[in-house]
């Protein structure tokens, strides 16, 4: 194996994979094994050295600390624990990791079919020892926040993998990567004990892939996370249909319902004075619920614009006589900027600062296209198109492009502004757009 191979370049194994993605957690293993000098001052390892006798000095303090500061000698044993019961198994856990190299084919070929390798780890992750070392439901959310991320938020799936990894990252700190890898490791002895040292050596590569490469999840981590985000998005499905309930709508009729259904119940409810005001008192009673459903809205609504970069929304834009009628006004207001401001239109291609600076200057002139065409019943008509393209992606299973319409129709049907409004905005600038490229393009 090339001992200088980068972590971007292709891996040694063959597979066509970068080697970060593939063996570099493997042979960083392979090198901090015991078979490979595992006291080596330069070696990482998932475990620093400590004073052997630490557990009976961290109990002395505690006894000898002033009133008051005992809690907080607690919570130093509780970090420190790993650490402390991996001090006094280490010889346990050496001797089983030895045990496994003669394992090391079966395990080696087991990593080269990816497809089982994830197939075992999920099964063995999902395992009762496992459990006390899995992300909290409440960890969870406040990831997820932090990364702007919602379950009732429709996304696509390989943006929605992607945040999903960015939050793992965020819960998994060095620290708690630390105590993750040493509490694996704790587990060794017993895996091997029972004879699983296919399982034995998935744990150990784990936990080193935990601790050494920190830029990036991996099939424990994964597994932790998926336990926590499955009981956090239970706990909300629950909360959601206990809702339901409490407004008399049943959660398996709601889920059975087109999205015409829900529109003609939602309407029935705010033409019901009676219906609306229990709504509203039970919306209010649950703050919680409710601010997640007003973040969900507002989320769909800055994303809605998405939707007109879909070929198949292309119904949607202004028709032909539409931007002609608005085309000379918008020429004009171009002509008055280029005179004002010249250094935008001219010279290289326009740096950050510029392009922003030229978009503030511009959007407006889009506004007032919208402003000019949107009339109220303009607007009603956009509406009734969106309904019947959420219907139909609704129908065919496309979420994400029914969530972004959800969002462009809650943002109209307030509207007394079109100026201002992002989306007409948007849906003018992209006609625009479409319109011209039509015209440059060769017959």
């Amino acid at each position: 194996m090339n001992k200088h191979i980068g972590r971007n370049d292709p891996c040694h194994c063959g597979s066509g994979k970068k080697y970060k993605k593939c063996h570099l957690a493997l042979d960083q293993q392979r090198k901090s094994s015991p078979k490979s000098a595992p006291d080596e001052p330069n070696s990482e390892t998932p475990v620093p050295a400590a004073p052997a006798k630490l557990p009976e000095l961290l109990q002395q303090l505690r006894r000898t600390a002033p009133r008051g500061k005992q809690g907080e000698i607690d919570q130093l044993v509780a970090q420190t624990q790993p650490l402390l019961t991996y001090l006094e198994r280490r010889e346990e856990i050496e001797a089983a990791t030895a045990a496994l190299e003669a394992h090391r084919e079966e395990f080696e070929r087991l990593v080269d079919n990816q497809e089982a390798y994830l197939a075992r780890t999920r099964a063995l992750f999902d395992e009762e020892p496992f459990a006390a070392l899995r992300f909290t439901p409440e960890e969870v959310r406040r990831a997820l926040d932090k990364v702007g991320c919602s379950p009732s938020k429709a996304i696509p799936d390989e943006v929605f993998v992607e945040t999903l990894r960015a939050a793992i990252l965020s819960l998994a700190d060095k620290d708690r990567r630390s105590k993750l890898s040493m509490n694996l490791l704790l587990l060794l002895p017993q895996y091997l004990a029972a004879g699983r040292h296919l399982d034995g050596w998935i744990i150990q590569h784990c936990a080193y892939s935990t601790i050494e490469t920190a830029e990036e999840s991996n099939p424990f981590l994964f597994q932790m996370f998926s336990h926590g985000y499955e009981a956090w998005v239970n706990e909300r499905t629950e909360r959601d249909e206990a809702m339901l309930r409490e407004i008399g709508l049943d959660p398996a009729r709601a889920r059975s319902m087109s999205m015409a259904e829900i529109d003609a119940w939602l309407q029935a409810q705010e033409a019901d004075p009676d219906k609306k005001s229990r709504m509203e008192a039970i919306m209010a009673a649950n703050p919680d619920q409710r601010a997640a459903a007003v973040a969900d809205l507002e989320r769909m609504e800055r994303d809605s614009i998405k939707l007109l970069e879909r070929e198949d929304a292309r119904d949607l834009l202004l028709t032909q006589a539409e931007l002609e009628s608005a085309l000379p006004n918008l020429l004009r207001r171009f002509e008055t900027i280029q005179k004002t401001s010249p250094d935008l239109f001219s010279g290289p291609k326009p740096d950050e600062a510029a392009s922003k600076a030229l978009a503030e200057i511009v959007w407006p002139a889009f506004g007032e296209m919208a402003g000019s065409i949107f009339t109220p019943e303009r607007i009603q008509q956009l509406i009734a198109q969106l309904k019947r393209y959420r219907d139909e992606r609704f129908a065919s299973g496309d979420k994400v492009a029914a969530g972004l319409t959800l969002g462009a129709i809650a943002s109209l049907q307030p509207e007394d502004d079109p100026t201002r409004n992002y989306f007409l905005n948007a849906l003018c600038l992209a006609s625009f757009r479409a319109g011209t490229t039509a015209t440059a393009s060769p017959k």
